[in-house]
Protein backbone atom coordinates (compact mmCIF):
# COMPACT_ATOMS: atom_id res chain seq x y z
CA UNK A 1 0.00 0.00 0.00
CA UNK A 2 1.34 3.42 -0.94
CA UNK A 3 -0.81 5.84 1.37
CA UNK A 4 -3.40 8.52 0.28
CA UNK A 5 -0.41 11.45 0.79
CA UNK A 6 1.63 9.54 -1.94
CA UNK A 7 -1.44 9.30 -3.95
CA UNK A 8 -2.19 12.83 -3.39
CA UNK A 9 1.68 13.90 -4.29
CA UNK A 10 0.95 11.55 -7.48
CA UNK A 11 -2.56 13.67 -8.64
CA UNK A 12 -0.36 17.46 -7.79
CA UNK A 13 2.54 16.38 -9.85
CA UNK A 14 0.28 15.87 -12.53
CA UNK A 15 0.09 19.55 -12.94
CA UNK A 16 -3.91 18.93 -13.48
CA UNK A 17 -4.88 21.95 -11.36
CA UNK A 18 -2.91 24.53 -13.52
CA UNK A 19 -3.45 23.36 -16.83
CA UNK A 20 -4.71 25.23 -20.01
CA UNK A 21 -6.35 23.75 -23.04
CA UNK A 22 -5.00 25.27 -25.56
CA UNK A 23 -7.13 24.87 -29.05
CA UNK A 24 -5.70 27.75 -30.89
CA UNK A 25 -4.47 25.62 -33.64
CA UNK A 26 -5.48 21.85 -34.62
CA UNK A 27 -2.05 20.94 -33.56
CA UNK A 28 -2.37 22.41 -30.52
CA UNK A 29 -6.10 20.90 -29.77
CA UNK A 30 -4.11 17.45 -31.28
CA UNK A 31 -1.31 17.87 -28.90
CA UNK A 32 -3.54 18.68 -25.78
CA UNK A 33 -5.99 16.10 -26.41
CA UNK A 34 -3.13 13.39 -26.44
CA UNK A 35 -1.76 14.91 -23.47
CA UNK A 36 -5.27 14.56 -21.71
CA UNK A 37 -5.65 11.10 -22.68
CA UNK A 38 -1.98 9.61 -20.96
CA UNK A 39 -3.23 11.83 -17.97
CA UNK A 40 -6.42 9.77 -18.16
CA UNK A 41 -4.36 6.32 -18.49
CA UNK A 42 -2.63 7.43 -15.36
CA UNK A 43 -5.08 8.52 -13.32
CA UNK A 44 -7.08 5.27 -14.06
CA UNK A 45 -3.93 3.76 -13.01
CA UNK A 46 -4.12 5.30 -9.65
CA UNK A 47 -7.77 4.84 -9.15
CA UNK A 48 -7.32 1.21 -9.61
CA UNK A 49 -4.25 1.28 -6.83
CA UNK A 50 -6.25 3.31 -4.36
CA UNK A 51 -9.13 0.73 -5.15
CA UNK A 52 -6.75 -2.03 -4.62
CA UNK A 53 -5.44 -0.67 -1.27
CA UNK A 54 -8.88 0.18 0.09
CA UNK A 55 -10.13 -3.66 -0.44
CA UNK A 56 -6.64 -4.86 1.17
CA UNK A 57 -7.89 -2.85 4.43
CA UNK A 58 -10.84 -4.06 4.47
CA UNK A 59 -9.68 -7.07 4.89
CA UNK A 60 -6.94 -6.81 7.06
CA UNK A 61 -9.63 -4.93 9.43
CA UNK A 62 -11.74 -8.41 8.47
CA UNK A 63 -8.77 -10.66 10.15
CA UNK A 64 -8.58 -8.29 12.93
CA UNK A 65 -12.11 -8.53 14.12
CA UNK A 66 -11.57 -12.55 13.73
CA UNK A 67 -9.42 -12.57 15.80
CA UNK A 68 -11.32 -10.72 18.34
CA UNK A 69 -14.20 -12.82 18.33
CA UNK A 70 -11.72 -16.02 18.68
CA UNK A 71 -9.58 -13.75 21.40
CA UNK A 72 -13.29 -13.67 22.91
CA UNK A 73 -12.93 -17.00 23.54
CA UNK A 74 -9.84 -17.77 24.99
CA UNK A 75 -9.24 -17.69 28.76
CA UNK A 76 -6.70 -15.21 29.57
CA UNK A 77 -5.00 -12.96 33.09
CA UNK A 78 -4.21 -14.31 36.00
CA UNK A 79 -7.31 -15.67 37.08
CA UNK A 80 -8.51 -17.29 33.54
CA UNK A 81 -11.39 -14.99 33.01
CA UNK A 82 -12.88 -14.67 29.73
CA UNK A 83 -13.07 -11.27 28.20
CA UNK A 84 -16.54 -9.73 28.79
CA UNK A 85 -18.96 -9.02 26.26
CA UNK A 86 -18.67 -4.68 26.36
CA UNK A 87 -14.67 -4.98 26.14
CA UNK A 88 -14.77 -6.94 22.81
CA UNK A 89 -17.76 -4.87 21.59
CA UNK A 90 -15.57 -1.67 22.22
CA UNK A 91 -12.45 -3.13 20.63
CA UNK A 92 -14.80 -4.01 17.62
CA UNK A 93 -15.65 -0.60 17.71
CA UNK A 94 -12.71 0.69 18.06
CA UNK A 95 -11.49 -1.12 14.70
CA UNK A 96 -14.21 -0.37 12.54
CA UNK A 97 -13.84 3.54 13.50
CA UNK A 98 -10.06 2.91 12.53
CA UNK A 99 -11.00 1.20 9.26
CA UNK A 100 -13.63 3.72 8.63
CA UNK A 101 -11.25 7.06 9.04
CA UNK A 102 -8.37 4.89 7.10
CA UNK A 103 -10.61 4.20 3.85
CA UNK A 104 -11.92 7.92 4.13
CA UNK A 105 -8.60 9.18 3.61
CA UNK A 106 -8.38 7.13 0.34
CA UNK A 107 -12.14 8.02 -0.80
CA UNK A 108 -11.06 12.08 -1.02
CA UNK A 109 -8.28 10.38 -3.69
CA UNK A 110 -10.12 8.63 -5.27
CA UNK A 111 -13.19 10.98 -5.21
CA UNK A 112 -10.17 14.02 -6.76
CA UNK A 113 -9.75 11.51 -9.28
CA UNK A 114 -13.17 11.20 -10.36
CA UNK A 115 -13.41 14.99 -10.28
CA UNK A 116 -10.33 15.43 -12.34
CA UNK A 117 -11.82 12.28 -15.02
CA UNK A 118 -15.03 14.01 -15.53
CA UNK A 119 -13.55 17.47 -15.86
CA UNK A 120 -11.29 15.45 -18.93
CA UNK A 121 -14.04 14.23 -20.25
CA UNK A 122 -15.83 17.47 -21.05
CA UNK A 123 -12.23 19.12 -22.41
CA UNK A 124 -11.85 16.39 -23.91
CA UNK A 125 -15.94 17.44 -25.95
CA UNK A 126 -14.84 20.98 -25.89
CA UNK A 127 -11.15 20.38 -28.03
CA UNK A 128 -13.03 17.74 -30.53
CA UNK A 129 -16.01 20.66 -30.81
CA UNK A 130 -13.26 22.88 -31.50
CA UNK A 131 -10.95 20.95 -33.84
CA UNK A 132 -14.42 19.70 -36.17
CA UNK A 133 -15.28 23.75 -36.02
CA UNK A 134 -12.16 24.40 -37.82
CA UNK A 135 -11.79 21.17 -39.90
CA UNK A 136 -15.28 21.05 -41.31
Amino acid sequence: MIGPKKYRKQLFDLGIEGMEINVSTIDNAMSTLNEINEIEKFLKKIRYNVRTDIRRIRLDYMAKLQEVDKSANKKSGLFGRKKSVSKIVQEKKMLTKERNLTIAAYDVVENTIDDYLDQIESSRYYIKNSIQRRVG
